[in-house]
């Protein structure tokens, strides 16, 4: 039995993690100490990215948040919401976010991961893209074994 692939998009996975601030928007229940997180993220497209945080998010799932790093000299600020929250052991706190970008924003960051992807294949180095150091990463608990 197959499952279809439902994705719309190129979904580019990163062997070295971007690192990235995280930013939850609005929900003012929440005290803003607990509205920042680094972030690491680990693949990503035009659609959504997958991503690390060293501690927990609150808990609930549908939250609008925004992540925010450099790629190829740029920075990007993708926004979405959060819909998928994977804890399974302490260290571990892994989620999705779903973009919600209108059709320009969406095709600007298609045409940026495209561009990614193809230097990424190249080994070129890129000094302008915020990719975690072994250090940064460590911070990340399953990054760290990854990247040691």
């Amino acid at each position: 039995m197959s499952q279809d692939n439902k994705r719309s998009f190129f979904r580019l996975a990163l062997s070295q993690p971007l690192g990235a601030e995280l930013k939850i928007i609005g929900a003012e229940w929440i005290d803003s100490t607990f509205k920042q997180h680094k972030a690491a993220i680990v693949d990503i497209s035009a659609g959504g990215a997958r991503f690390y945080t060293p501690s927990p998010l609150p808990e609930q799932l549908g939250l609008l948040a925004e992540l925010k790093f450099q790629c190829l000299g740029k920075e990007l600020r993708p926004y979405g919401i959060i819909v998928r929250a994977v804890l399974p052991e302490p260290g571990h706190c892994e989620y999705s976010l779903k973009f919600s970008l209108d059709d320009t924003d969406t095709s600007d960051l298609a045409g940026t991961l495209n561009q990614f992807a193809i230097r990424l294949r190249k080994q070129t180095p890129m000094s302008s893209s915020s990719f975690l150091t072994p250090e940064e990463a460590s911070e990340f608990g399953p990054l760290s074994a990854c990247l040691a």
